[in-house]
């Protein structure tokens, strides 16, 4: 087993762009989803509403398990699992998490270069966000144990 601060293992995070974040309903029943984040100061920010089913149950249990693909990582035989604790707020993160955000998802080359090819569908993201009940949100985890998995 390896520590979340382990330089490999930060490395295998910085060259992911999705995490595959499971949770537990209040029954106990486990929930999967894919979400966007970011790294600031040991603690990973992930990108998602207050209310959404994620949210939910981060709040009745703080325990949560985030798989790395990493897309980007040199060694793409594997993956990365964390566990670690969980919140969720509402609102806004800070203004560095948010530039983070920017930066990684829609500044970076291909992001951007992403972006503009679909300009046309801005308005339609528009109005998919606009929609998202309970506001603004994230999830705020951080890390207690790291291990790399073999891809089956």
């Amino acid at each position: 087993m390896a520590s979340p601060t382990d330089a490999e293992v930060q490395a295998f995070v910085r060259g992911s762009l999705v995490v595959q974040v499971a949770t537990l309903s209040p029954k106990g029943r486990p929930f999967v989803t894919p979400l966007w984040f970011v790294v600031d100061g040991g603690a990973l920010y992930v990108t998602t509403g207050a209310a959404s089913r994620a949210g939910k149950n981060v709040t009745q249990n703080p325990a949560v398990v985030l798989l790395f693909s990493g897309e980007r990582a040199p060694v793409p035989a594997r993956c990365l699992r964390l566990r670690g604790s969980a919140t969720c707020v509402s609102g806004l993160p800070s203004w560095r998490v948010l530039l983070r955000i920017l930066a990684k998802y829609y500044l970076s080359p291909r992001a951007l270069v992403a972006e503009l090819l679909n300009a046309d569908k801005w308005r339609l993201r528009l109005r998919y966000y606009g929609q998202v009940k309970g506001g603004a949100g994230y999830i705020r985890v951080v890390p207690t144990a790291a291990d790399f998995l073999a891809r089956a």
